[in-house]
């Protein structure tokens, strides 16, 4: 039982844990934008009416619709990007484009960090191996690749959020940036050491 323990502690090391939240983390936060909210009943007792007027006229100042979209802050996301690229000027296309498109990237980017995730776990063997796709491994540009992506995103995100006044968002995106500066520094730190630590042992 000690031994098990001894070979799970050597396994799962802080990097090998940080690669895996990484992985999970744009997975999930890519592949969430395609699942969009779909639209609900308005069961509201002022929604029967159909439109709203103003008091003691007819004059319609409001449509509503009989149904209501679940989503962030009671619209789609499809509609709130729209709403956010539609105050500068660009049509609905542009956004729907952008959104999806930096989602297929990270999802991409998430297969990246597990593919990492099972190389760091994996055993001595398997990151001795070079030659052919293994080499982008054994030589950290990968690594560092992933990081730089990720690094990548969160600064458009924040320039987005910059630009849309999405104050809320821009902190959530600053916070993550920091991290993944964090994460890339422990990385970093900690390959260079591991590499020390061979080069003394084959020296010896």
């Amino acid at each position: 039982m000690a031994g098990l323990l001894r070979l799970l502690d050597r396994r799962t090391s802080l990097m090998v844990i940080l690669l895996l939240f990484w992985g999970l983390f744009w997975l999930l936060n890519g592949g969430d934008k395609f699942f969009n909210s779909s639209p609900g009943p308005n069961l509201d007792g002022w929604s029967r009416k159909g439109v709203l007027t103003e008091t003691g006229s007819d004059t319609i100042i409001y449509d509503l619709h009989p149904t209501l979209p679940d989503g962030f802050y009671g619209v789609t996301r499809d509609e709130k990007m729209e709403n956010y690229f539609g105050r500068l000027g660009l049509p609905a296309w542009v956004a729907l484009t952008s959104v999806y498109g930096i989602a297929i990237l990270e999802v991409l980017l998430g297969l990246g960090f597990l593919v990492l995730f099972c190389w760091t776990a994996g055993p001595n063997s398997l990151r001795e191996r070079g030659g052919g796709l293994m080499s982008i491994l054994t030589d950290r540009t990968l690594h560092r690749l992933c990081f730089k992506t990720g690094m990548f995103i969160f600064l458009m995100f924040s320039v987005g959020d910059i630009l849309f006044g999405d104050r809320t968002e821009l902190w959530e995106h600053g916070t993550f940036m920091i991290l993944t500066l964090v994460t890339y520094d422990m990385w970093y730190r900690t390959d260079e050491w591991s590499q020390q630590q061979t080069s003394v042992a084959i020296a010896l």
